[in-house]
């Protein structure tokens, strides 16, 4: 109740306030995501996270990861996990100056791939 109060405004984070503001924060959370994961693919698929620039890089992997986490665990784990980042993605975006959250699409992972 009292967080309604006017005097209890919460602030929008400012560029410094966390490190979800780091792109490397953000490869290394998809790397998180399949860390428990020996498989080749998982090679590949790291490689490719290291040559990501942009937010909307990292979106299109979602889906390679998506399979691999849904191959050796189950399609819920999967759904899961990449709820989780696409969670951190969009707040990256929404917060970071340089990105505008026009660039990444708005439907969610488990029906695109």
């Amino acid at each position: 109740m009292f967080f309604k109060l006017p005097w209890f405004k919460s602030k929008t984070p400012s560029y410094h306030d966390t490190q979800v503001l780091e792109l490397d924060f953000l490869v290394d959370e998809f790397q998180e995501a399949m860390a428990d994961i020996k498989d080749p693919m998982r090679t590949r698929l790291h490689a490719a996270l290291m040559c990501c620039q942009t937010p909307k890089d990292l979106w299109f992997l979602r889906g390679k990861l998506h399979n691999l986490i849904s191959t050796y665990h189950c399609q819920q784990v999967a759904n899961d996990r990449v709820a989780r980042l696409d969670q951190k993605m969009r707040f990256f975006v929404d917060n970071h100056p340089d990105y505008e959250p026009e660039e990444l699409p708005s439907g969610p992972m488990a029906l695109m791939h």
